[in-house]
């Protein structure tokens, strides 16, 4: 896996996308990114060389399937998840969040984002050419912006003390082991960690409280209330009812 490191770029995703026309996989890590996105266009807020900000891109030999699409998803949560745990104390408690967040259980008793990943694909026409896994751990930051804090946190405020350089390092590893591995064990082992059926959710724009009954391997969620059953493919519009 060829890794290219900067100090500060606009985003990793597309400094990732566009180096995908030289080789695959490609990953690009940076101290700081000054348009980093999330899901549904929001920003990725960081301070400069105190998080990790990277993106793992890769490039299709043969369209993939839906199962194939979701399990980079997969990919990139289980690589968030096991970098973070790595460098954890029995004590602490994280979470993964449909689809694409790492929570971590905070002092005041609340959940809070550590980490966040974001898959993008580049199309021909219906052909998926390429993809880009964009992954951010909020590791050294102290203090988040008035908006984020009740919504943040990072390994230092948990009490966990390292490095986003040995972080990146870790993740790097994990992702490189991951490339490996079947799509169907990919999902497999995102389900499992994501321990989300028979969870109870609410469902931005829908009354009531729903029950997640199962997750599909093109990484559709199925939701049940009162008989009626719903797929939901956004996570940013479900929240988990006991957290």
């Amino acid at each position: 896996m060829w890794h290219v490191h900067l100090r500060s770029v606009s985003s990793t995703n597309d400094y990732a996308q566009a180096l995908l026309s030289e080789r695959s996989p490609v990953l690009v890590s940076a101290e700081h990114q000054w348009r980093g996105r999330g899901r549904l266009g929001r920003s990725w807020v960081g301070d400069y060389g105190k998080n990790v900000y990277c993106s793992l891109g890769l490039r299709h030999s043969a369209p993939p399937t839906p199962q194939q699409l979701t399990a980079l998803q997969a990919l990139g949560c289980i690589a968030a998840h096991s970098a973070v745990q790595h460098y954890a104390q029995p004590h602490h408690r994280f979470l993964l969040k449909y689809p694409n967040d790492v929570l971590a259980h905070c002092s005041d008793g609340r959940w809070r984002k550590l980490a966040g990943v974001l898959v993008e694909h580049t199309f021909s026409g219906s052909q998926c050419q390429a993809s880009v896994i964009g992954i951010g751990i909020n590791v050294e930051q102290s203090s988040f912006p008035p908006e984020l804090q009740d919504r943040a946190t990072s390994l230092a405020l948990l009490g966990i003390h390292c490095s986003a350089e040995q972080v990146l390092e870790q993740l790097k590893q994990q992702l490189q082991a991951l490339l490996t591995v079947p799509a169907g064990q990919l999902i497999e082992r995102w389900r499992q960690l994501l321990q989300i059926e028979g969870r109870l959710l609410t469902i931005v724009g829908r009354e009531g409280t729903w029950r997640a009954i199962a997750l599909h391997e093109d990484g559709r969620l199925e939701v049940m209330q009162n008989g009626v059953r719903l797929f939901v493919t956004d996570g940013d519009s479900i929240r988990y009812a006991e957290l």
